[in-house]
């Protein structure tokens, strides 16, 4: 983590010591076995929720969701603030430090913003005249109304947090970052909140036996959920062991469409598109040569020497092939049939196959067109060697505007992670560039001899 990361984590962790130490801590005297029994079965309740965590694949990364919300929004209803928050940070801590062992730093961030949330949930809570109680619950409008301003504070502070920190440690604008942290999943979180409430309500009424009323259920649907994800993984498994087949061919693009799936899903990402198009134009990416199945193409595949005008114009026909491969698979029409059949179009309208330019081509098969022409050209080829990351970059920035989108240009070679995905891909091949000038880029797919920087796949 840089500098600024770590003195924003500073400014957050100070800012939960202060809602700590501004919070009140109100114990009925009356109840004090009731107030100490609820606070142990809460944080208990709240670190098997948080440590029975779903780790889950959203488009290229991987992320942490689990249903310790529910719990900590409960607790605002029964406790006061300052027990309530120290609920949720005691069960944060000991999963974060216990289960997945995370670096103190990240440690330090996640319960300290925790913390912040809560603690602003819960002064919006009680400012809006909502009631903490172990021994009553009355759901009057009042008590909806400060019940619902509390959750989005909760979320809309936690999500700030955690966007602030991505979009400092990856040098993303922070409107791009809240759509890659947020997303579609923030609303579904917000309205899955109302089971705090429902929790909150049963542990008053039954005691123990209402949150095993609520936490049963509870957990029987994230067992669903985890298996329809671990099905969506198994499926897309399978597209790349269908991709990896293809590719078994042609030795020289062996394992190219799942590194242009993962270039294309950074770069889509960076570019601030919201975790649903990300996904598209990662799966996209992945069957965007599915076409070269056809057996028309295994002769042009393996041909060594320059291809005919015929063979060239039937070396064209692969995008809009894939594209209807793709297409038998209904999740796949729309958005993803298109970015396949488009991606090599040119974003000055010399490409193909409909000549489509700058905004015309969508967005997927602009993103599409700059991951695998880069990946080509951090290849070896029998005929050169693979080009530097200066290289690399020169030939973006020469024909920006003309092959690729200037704006998917500036993101891309201001990224360090796709920068550092391509170091990795050179380390694998040779460092040394060959010496020439636009002749060389010209002559990289030998087939069809496209007069661009260079032919993509």
């Amino acid at each position: 983590m840089g500098p600024r990361v770590r003195i924003f984590v500073l400014v957050v962790a100070v800012a939960a010591a202060l809602c700590l130490a501004g919070a009140s801590w109100f114990i009925p005297v009356s109840d004090r076995a009731l107030h100490w029994n609820a606070v142990a079965a809460f944080a208990a309740l709240g670190f098997l929720s948080e440590a029975t965590y779903l780790r889950l694949r959203v488009g290229l990364s991987e992320t942490n969701a689990s249903v310790a919300f529910i719990p900590f929004i409960a607790s605002l209803m029964l406790f006061d603030t300052g027990w309530a928050v120290s609920i949720a940070a005691v069960a944060e801590l000991g999963v974060e430090y216990a289960v997945r062992k995370k670096p103190a730093i990240k440690i330090v961030f996640n319960v300290a913003q925790l913390i912040l949330s809560l603690t602003l949930a819960s002064w919006v809570y009680h400012s809006l005249g909502g009631e903490s109680s172990l021994t009553h619950f009355r759901l009057t409008p009042v008590t909806a109304m400060a019940t619902g301003a509390s959750v989005i504070t909760y979320f809309v502070v936690n999500t700030t947090a955690v966007t602030m920190a991505v979009a400092l440690n990856d040098r993303l604008a922070f409107d791009a970052a809240w759509r890659r942290i947020g997303g579609p999943s923030l609303v579904y979180d917000i309205f899955s909140s109302a089971l705090g409430p429902l929790l909150a309500f049963l542990y008053v009424q039954f005691g123990f036996k209402g949150i095993v009323l609520l936490v049963l259920p509870l957990f029987f649907v994230r067992h669903i959920y985890q298996v329809n994800m671990q099905l969506e993984q198994v499926n897309r498994d399978l597209l790349e062991l269908m991709v990896k087949a293809i590719e078994a061919r042609d030795p020289y693009t062996s394992g190219h469409s799942l590194r242009v799936s993962r270039i294309a899903g950074q770069l889509a990402k960076e570019a601030g598109l919201g975790s649903r198009v990300v996904e598209q134009i990662t799966t996209a990416a992945l069957l965007h040569d599915v076409g070269k199945i056809h057996e028309d193409f295994a002769p042009l595949l393996r041909k060594e020497a320059k291809l005919d005008g015929t063979e060239k114009a039937l070396m064209q026909t692969h995008p809009s092939r894939s594209a209807e491969l793709v297409s038998t698979i209904s999740a796949f029409r729309g958005p993803i049939e298109q970015a396949v059949r488009y991606h090599h179009e040119n974003y000055d309208g010399t490409g193909y196959p409909h000549g489509l330019a700058g905004e015309e081509i969508p967005i997927g098969a602009r993103v599409i067109m700059l991951a695998d022409t880069m990946d080509a050209m951090t290849t070896d080829r029998p005929y050169r060697r693979a080009l530097t990351y200066d290289r690399v970059v020169e030939e973006l920035r020469r024909y920006s505007g003309r092959q690729f989108d200037p704006a998917l240009v500036d993101v891309t070679v201001r990224s360090p992670t796709i920068k550092e995905m391509v170091a990795a891909r050179l380390r694998r091949e040779s460092n040394d560039a060959p010496i020439g000038g636009l002749e060389i880029f010209a002559r990289v797919d030998h087939r069809t001899r496209e007069p661009r920087a260079v032919a993509a796949g």
